[in-house]
């Protein structure tokens, strides 16, 4: 970590080196700015780590220290970091200090960019400043460009190798014993996920208020939901190109019934909604039909910046179970698992997605026992005994994108064990959330 000493000198004895960037302001609000900042980061990143201090300008061959314009919004470590994920594969965190020049008492931004351990590249181009798919490094000048000799990729393919040793063997033991870091929480992330969860349920409970109590619809005898935000998102334009996106990270299908249908069926496909798309199953369809099952009557709505919603009935209670006694041991692995991988193919689709955020909530739990479907190949380590008496349980967390493709069970099973030990201290097993989530992936329709 370094300390103020270390970061002092930056600003009081500027100089450009091959370890340290100086930026004019920059507007993190416009792409072209943004991209400025991620090339920097990038190369700094396979030189082996340094700095960005931005407010600085070239006078000359001297950089002076210069007054942050009043239409430039104040920089933030969000915005850094949304500026570096929108360019960098893979994408990495940076930190960020503020300190004030001693003469000109001008706070200046200064961005700490980590060695890489692997090479990084810009995933997306912006005309005039940065191209897709380079593999940026500090050379002399300074500059940040491609490596264009062998000697460069050389000096880079080695520098990655021996950076962050202690990181890598970390990273090996998360793989080996199943753990899986925490990213950065997001500040409010999680609150504004619980509100926009009581807002569309709100929006529910106004459809079925007209259904009589024991009506399907209703979810009589309890529901889960589930909710993600896609976190730092540019919001959309409208809602024709939100039903847009969200067509594109429909088109891989996981299950037969996956989060956010759209059946093409009028009065169930979905509609606009004030400034959501939604859809409720549960109303009737303009031929009059009516959904006769619980688990048939999902409600879902998306927002324009990336926020979504669906509340769903038991499936478990259709299947000739007693309704309300019984809970699947592989729904909530494939539930949450199903609308995690939906809401991170829905995140490829937006900029400046940092991470994910969860919240679902199970309901309708006491006096459910888990139980081994019938049709698992899994030996029926879960018996009826298993009740629960706690009646409801919610689950929240935050996670990556990339966390999603590469160490989902490993998120999964510790959120999912606080749901499980309810049922008398029932253990989930590490195995189970793997093996059905590799099954619901190889399944793919």
């Amino acid at each position: 970590m370094a300390s103020r000493e270390d970061l002092l000198p930056l600003i009081t004895e500027p100089r450009e080196d091959l370890a340290s960037e100086y930026k004019d302001w920059l507007d993190l609000t416009l792409k072209e700015h943004k991209a400025t900042l991620a090339k920097a980061a990038i190369a700094l990143a396979n030189h082996g780590g340094g700095y960005i201090v931005i407010g600085f300008a070239e006078q000359g061959q001297i950089l002076e220290s210069q007054p942050r314009p009043e239409e430039i919004p104040e920089i933030t470590q969000d915005s850094v970091n949304a500026a570096v994920h929108l360019y960098a594969e893979p994408n990495f965190q940076c930190a960020m200090h503020v300190e004030s020049h001693p003469d000109t008492h001008v706070p200046h931004p200064i961005v700490i960019i980590p060695s890489a351990t692997v090479p990084v590249m810009s995933r997306r181009e912006c005309q005039g400043v940065i191209a897709q798919n380079r593999c940026y490094i500090r050379k002399p000048g300074p500059n940040s460009e491609d490596p264009r000799t062998s000697e460069e990729w050389r000096t880079l393919l080695n520098r990655c190798v021996r950076a962050n040793q202690d990181e890598l063997l970390e990273a090996i033991r998360s793989i080996v014993t199943g753990r899986v870091e925490t990213p950065n929480s997001i500040p409010t992330a999680l609150d504004d996920l619980r509100d926009y969860c009581t807002s569309a349920r709100g929006r529910w409970e106004e459809l079925v208020s007209d259904e009589p109590d024991n009506s399907p619809a209703r979810f009589p005898h309890g529901y889960y939901e589930m909710a993600f935000s896609l976190v730092g998102a540019t919001p959309v334009n409208d809602l024709i190109e939100l039903q847009d996106r969200l067509s594109v990270a429909r088109r891989t299908k996981l299950s037969g019934w996956p989060p956010f249908l759209d059946i093409q069926v009028p009065g169930w496909n979905p509609y606009p909604h004030e400034d959501f798309v939604e859809a409720w199953l549960g109303g009737p369809a303009h031929n009059g039909r009516r959904a006769e099952n619980s688990y048939l009557c999902d409600f879902w709505r998306v927002s324009l910046d990336g926020k979504l919603y669906t509340i769903c009935g038991y499936f478990e209670d259709e299947q000739g179970n007693e309704p309300g006694r019984v809970v699947y041991t592989t729904t909530p692995v494939l539930s949450i698992g199903e609308g995690l991988l939906f809401a991170s193919r829905l995140a490829e689709t937006f900029e400046e997605v940092n991470q994910i955020a969860i919240h679902c909530r199970f309901t309708g739990l006491e006096g459910r026992c888990l139980r081994t479907p019938p049709w698992s190949r899994l030996l029926p380590s879960f018996l009826m005994v298993s009740s629960s008496s706690t009646d409801e349980v919610t689950l929240t967390g935050q996670i990556t994108q990339q966390q999603v493709q590469d160490n989902l069970a490993e998120f999964l099973h510790p959120l999912l064990q606080r749901l499980y030990e309810k049922f008398n201290f029932s253990r989930l097993s590490f195995d189970l959330v793997a093996k059905e989530l590799q099954k619901m992936r190889n399944n793919r329709v």
